[in-house]
This record gives structure tokens, sequence and C-alpha cells, in this order.
């Protein structure tokens, strides 16, 4: 069976780092999370910095759901068995993305209060 080009990326990439792909999942949200916090200056408790990761999450998923099934085979299902792929799915746009939402919870609770 041949391999799609994001299919053998994804394997060269968990051939190359010793982790699950989940784990290069959080470790990818948690990039994208901190480079928006150090290009932008802003800091760690601004939510905006996590907009990157979610569009980078949900390009990824898109592009996965399209390999996987073509516009052809998306336009076939129901809205119930669309509704499913999609939910499956979305499980890999929450994992990229909850460590960084954890992280701008953290820093934004423990932020100094600023003097009026």
């Amino acid at each position: 069976m041949d391999l799609s080009l994001l299919q053998r990326a994804k394997q060269l990439l968990q051939s190359v780092l010793p982790l699950s792909g989940e784990a290069i999942l959080i470790f990818l949200g948690l990039a994208c999370y901190l480079l928006s916090c150090l290009v932008l200056r802003r800091p760690l408790s601004w939510a905006w910095a996590l907009v990157p990761g979610l569009l980078l999450a949900v390009l990824l998923e898109g592009l996965e759901i399209l390999n996987h099934y073509g516009l052809r085979g998306l336009g076939g299902l129901a809205p119930g068995e669309l509704a499913a792929v999609v939910g499956r799915h979305s499980k890999d746009v929450i994992v990229m993305n909850l460590a960084p939402a954890l992280v701008a919870l953290a820093a934004a609770f423990l932020q100094p209060p600023t003097p009026n």
C-alpha cells in the first residue's frame, strides 16, 4: 500500500523522536504557544498566544481527514457519519492545545496584581 506524503512524514518524525504521536502533539502545541509569546513579546498569560497552535492543530487534522477520506469520500457521508469522523479526529486538537491552555491559565492566576 502506498503511503501519502503526510503519512510518511508522520512515520519519519515518530522514528526520529522516541515519543508517541500524542506526546509529539503536546510538544508541538507547547512549542507553538511559547514561540508565539516569544516572537510577539507577550506574557505567558496572553490568551491570544494559543491561537497559532489551535490553527495548526485544526489544519493538521483537516489534512489527515482529507488524506484518509478524500473530498469525494467526505461528500458521500451522511451528516451523522461526518460528525462522527470529525469527533474522532478532534481528540488530537484537544491533546495539542490542552497543555498550552493550562500553562496560560496558570500564568494568568500566578501573575502578580498590577498596581493602580
